[in-house]
């Protein structure tokens, strides 16, 4: 068959799965549908490492066969969004039929609904990225055929480490033209009781205002922290519920008790109003997926309004889990690089190093946030097992725009490896908290926010004093054979320099040094190299590049902070220099924040 050479690439054997899984043992299974049981486990996937996967393990006495277990390969592998679930690969082997997925650590929606810590801003980001999943196979950019997904419901909604929302379960789905001339397809109604929309059950007319039923019964599971419809549950299904109450105006007696004092006025009409008109008995008086968005987004606006998008950033670094090892018996000692990216100040700071394979830290930094919205906390794992030479074992990363402002959240994300961005190298486990500057509050300026000047030591003497050196980082160094850096220092007659980063064009220092001096260096240079040092001995050092810079500026300023180009503006080298005297105070801030 044409379909099945198309997708050959993604194909994975049974052995590897079952060795993945341990024989499929009862251990490893995390849920089970109705298709059949869902595992996990760690699959060696192509060119990129080991990745942890769902495994999807479809049972046939569930009635899904070849025809379902196919369009479920071909709809995720021609439509990719931020809130679909990745496919990333297969097992059609042996009577076996296992779809491989990307693992959604916080697993699906509906186990979360009664989750009292869950506030009302992390629903309706959970909604909102579930509602532009929908909208684009409603209305996807790149193809004209949209997709009715046919089974829209809280537990087809899977969560990953950062409360995204994740479309999956396209067994039961159909494809239809993108256009206005075709608004319906007839088929035999499936879905899940209490999700499925009426119309669609009645006639067999099957539209995308189907899902958008499916959808709204979501949307009120969410805000009233229950399933629709549970055996268990001595409450009445929820669709009837909800109407009476919106239409009695008595809304507030079935939102979770848990948010009900959570959420603003102005949220709560915007989104019971939208989820309302989703369950209307008229389809065509149900709103499209784009005005849901819309609508959801106004929601996420009035409960967090954007006094400000710069605040302050509060990350505790608890622990490292599972953190993979050179060797079996290889020394670690990790420790981790936190640093802000798209940020006007110094935004990266470091642990200690700790000598221990999973340490805990409890360290806690603070860093100024300029625009929420388009930065991200970038978390370096390294190793210090060799003195001079540091190796880097992966990165974690957090999306700000993902946090709720004023709310501490426990993260737990996956340490994936730089060069294979699926290859899971650990997880680390952190706290962070942001806090939005208030309205008319004056963000802080570069003086005022970054480290204070330090007197220079009691034994310097009079006219003298201490040049500080800290090197920051460096980005896109350019090697001939290999790329081991490292920075040289030489000022006067002494030289230092910092550790060496192995296999790193990108590397993050922060490593501080100081330099006595009788008098102000008013007429010295400092002079920096760039070397990047051979792992075999087959190559030999290279230099990469040597600046010279005058000190005459950090005596008169007392401190300079500058980005150097390198090899023709093709690199750079971040680098800051203070000049501290015995006599300097500390500077003064309005808030100290280091």
């Amino acid at each position: 068959m044409a379909h099945i050479v198309q997708f050959e690439h993604l194909k994975i054997p049974l052995e590897d799965i079952k060795a993945a899984t341990d024989n499929f043992a009862y251990d490893n299974c995390i849920g089970q549908g109705g298709f059949g049981k869902v595992y996990t486990g760690n699959i060696i996937h192509s060119a990129k490492g080991k990745v942890v996967v769902a495994l999807k393990r479809l049972d046939p006495k569930f009635g899904q066969g070849d025809t379902e277990f196919w369009k479920e390969i071909m709809m995720l592998s021609n439509y990719r969004h931020e809130n679909i679930v990745s496919l990333l690969g297969y097992c059609d082997d042996s009577g076996e039929k296992i779809l491989a997925y990307e693992y959604a650590s916080k697993r699906s929606l509906d186990l979360h609904l009664a989750n009292k810590d869950l506030n009302w801003a992390q629903r309706l980001k959970i909604c909102l990225g579930a509602a532009r999943g929908l909208e684009y196979l409603h209305a996807p950019a790149d193809t004209q055929l949209r997709v009715l997904h046919r089974d829209i419901k809280s537990s087809n909604i899977l969560l990953d480490e950062n409360w995204i929302a994740k479309i999956s379960d396209f067994g039961l789905s159909k494809f239809g033209p993108a256009n206005k001339y075709f608004t319906y397809l007839v088929s035999n109604a499936v879905g899940t009781l209490g999700y499925c929309d009426p119309l669609y059950a009645e006639t067999g007319f099957l539209t995308k205002e189907s899902d958008v039923y499916s959808f709204g019964v979501v949307l009120f599971e969410i805000l009233c922290g229950r399933l629709c419809v549970d055996n268990k549950d001595k409450h009445r299904p929820l669709v009837g519920l909800a109407r009476e109450s919106y239409e009695k105006n008595i809304i507030d007696e079935i939102i979770f008790d848990s948010v009900k004092d959570d959420i603003k006025p102005d949220s709560l009409n915007v989104f019971t109003e939208i989820a309302y008109q989703c369950l209307n008995r008229k389809r065509e008086e149900r709103p499209l997926m784009t005005q849901i968005v819309e609508a959801l987004e106004t929601a996420l606006k009035h409960q967090c309004p954007e006094a400000h998008k710069a605040g302050i950033l509060n990350v505790k670094v608890l622990r490292t889990m599972d953190l993979k090892r050179r060797s079996f018996f290889a020394r670690s000692r990790p420790y981790v690089i936190l640093k802000l990216t798209e940020s006007s100040l110094p935004c990266a700071k470091k642990t200690k190093v700790k000598d221990k394979v999973n340490p805990e830290w409890h360290e806690e930094f603070t860093f100024y946030v300029d625009n929420i919205d388009v930065q991200r906390l970038n978390i370096w794992v390294l190793d210090a097992a060799l003195e001079k030479q540091h190796n880097i074992v992966g990165m974690a990363f957090l999306l700000l725009e993902n946090l709720t402002p004023e709310y501490q959240e426990l993260l737990d994300l996956y340490i994936f490896n730089v060069e294979y961005r699926s290859s899971i190298m650990g997880n680390i486990v952190i706290e962070v908290v942001f806090k939005p500057l208030a309205h008319g509050q004056i963000p802080y300026t570069q003086t005022e926010y970054t480290s204070a000047i330090h007197k220079a030591l009691a034994r310097t003497l009079k006219g003298g004093g201490v040049l500080v050196v800290i090197v920051h980082e460096a980005r896109s160094l350019q090697g001939m054979n290999h790329m081991n850096p490292h920075v040289l220092m030489l000022f006067k007659d002494i030289s230092m320099k910092t550790k060496t980063m192995t296999n790193n064009k990108d590397p993050i220092w922060e490593e501080v040094f100081t330099f006595m001096s009788e008098q102000p260096p008013t007429n010295e240079t400092l002079q920096l190299k760039v070397i990047s040092s051979p792992m075999r001995f087959i190559h030999s050092e290279e230099h990469i590049a040597q600046i010279e810079i005058s000190l005459v500026d950090v005596i008169n300023n007392k401190r300079i902070i500058h980005t150097y180009s390198l090899q023709n503006g093709m690199s750079q080298l971040d680098v800051e220099l203070q000049w501290r005297t015995y006599g300097d105070n500390k500077l003064k801030t309005k808030n100290s924040l280091i």
